[in-house]
């Protein structure tokens, strides 16, 4: 009959292969868990790098659609401005315009004021030889025009 010893012995030696697999199933357990978390981090790295990809082609196309407008409110603004400065030049050919005329104006409202003091010393004079001036019309002023005699 086997001894307590033996007994012991034999649990032993049979506990022992029953541990070793205990241990070899915990790091086949752990060494599975490892390989999907990395399983994983590497789709979760591929996601990531996929976003960035589609990040960095928006960004691309945002960068495009963006310097596109830039370039045509600056063509616009080119246009602005020369239309500016041809509105300023315009203005400024106006405002001669405007300036001779007025100058013209005041040198013909001075001829006539000159006129009229003509008109005025003439009709004085006229008047003191006892002559008598021409009547005034609305339409000529103080002088009627003579129309050459028509013949029909």
């Amino acid at each position: 009959m086997p001894t307590f010893t033996d007994i012991l012995i034999q649990i032993g030696i049979g506990g022992v292969p029953l541990g070793v697999a205990y241990l070899a199933f915990r790091s086949a357990t752990d060494a599975n868990r490892k390989g999907q978390q990395t399983a994983l981090l590497q789709v979760e790295r591929q996601a990531e790098l996929e976003r960035s990809k589609v990040d960095a082609e928006a960004f691309v196309r945002a960068k495009t659609i963006y310097e596109d407008a830039l370039n045509q409110m600056e063509k616009q603004l080119a246009r602005m401005q020369g239309q500016a400065d041809q509105v300023t030049a315009d203005l400024a050919g106006e405002q001669t315009a405007s300036t001779a005329m007025r100058d013209q104006i005041r040198l013909l409202q001075a001829q006539i004021r000159a006129l009229e003091r003509t008109v005025v010393t003439l009709r004085a004079q006229l008047l003191a030889a006892g002559l008598a001036p021409a009547p005034t019309s609305e339409t000529t002023g103080p002088y009627q025009l003579r129309h050459p005699p028509q013949t029909g």
